[in-house]
């Protein structure tokens, strides 16, 4: 009986250090597989904020060239669809731009034009690429000169450029309210200086500039005087003058009286 008591005695002592080990087992089969997983966790990280960066660059990278090449171009409003041929079209830009607008322009001036959008019941605007950038400044700045007809030019911005402008216009709107002059330029808002500004700042400037040159001119000064020479004396002169001061102070003029025995009087 005793040695059946021993045998069940290690027989559970076996069973309970086998239920440890594998409890061991467990934990150390829970870490392995948690770094395991964190290991991968942390490459996945890793490559999912280079792929972030690439297509952060990539996205600046085509809204740059999208903005480079409609840079030159223009958009215009309110012409009629009536156009038959792509020459049509072409002729009615150029026919608006020298006789409304009052801008000397021809074929060789624009690179391409075309409808914007399908076609539909609006009429739609008319995309016109240019060849300068002159020639586009110059149509901008007398695009005035359409505000008695059905005509209106606008700038040709991509569709995300737009949305973030309309947004921005209410924040405009705000500070032009404040007294601010605030204008949009692409994606940001510009606030410009006033006149009063303006001037405040160039009286400004020139004081700024007339304390920063005054001890540069005082000092060029002092150059300038220490470079300058005495007079020099003619000793020659300054001799003769006195030579002839001493000759009067010794020899005084003497008057003759005429005498008759005086030979020098008788002639």
């Amino acid at each position: 009986m005793e040695e059946i008591k021993n045998m069940l005695k290690v027989m559970q002592e076996e069973i309970r250090q086998q239920k440890v080990d594998m409890q061991d087992m467990k934990e150390d089969i829970k870490n392995t597989i948690n770094s395991n997983i964190n290991e991968k966790f942390k490459c996945l990280e890793t490559k999912n904020e280079l792929l972030e960066q690439k297509l952060e660059t990539q996205t600046i990278k085509i809204n740059n060239l999208e903005r480079t090449i409609r840079k030159k171009n223009l958009l215009i409003f309110g012409v009629s669809e009536d156009e038959k041929s792509y020459w049509d079209l072409e002729e009615k830009v150029i026919d608006i731009i020298n006789n409304v607008i009052n801008i000397k322009c021809d074929s060789n001036g624009i690179e391409c034009v075309r409808r914007l959008g399908k076609k539909g019941e609006k009429v739609r605007p008319i995309v016109i690429t240019l060849t300068t950038m002159g020639l586009k400044i110059k149509i901008q700045k007398n695009k005035k000169k359409l505000i008695p007809t059905p005509y209106y030019i606008k700038e040709d911005f991509p569709p995300e450029i737009l949305s973030k402008r309309k947004e921005l216009q209410m924040e405009v709107n705000k500070e032009r309210e404040q007294g601010k002059l605030a204008i949009i330029k692409y994606d940001k808002i510009v606030i410009l200086k006033n006149r009063n500004q303006q001037a405040e700042k160039q009286i400004m400037d020139k004081k700024k500039r007339v304390l920063s040159e005054s001890p540069e001119t005082s000092q060029s000064d002092c150059e300038n005087n220490k470079d300058k020479q005495p007079i020099k004396i003619n000793k020659t002169n300054s001799m003769d003058n006195f030579l002839l001061k001493k000759t009067t102070l010794q020899f005084p003029s003497k008057k003759f009286t005429s005498h008759p025995h005086d030979p020098r009087t008788t002639q």
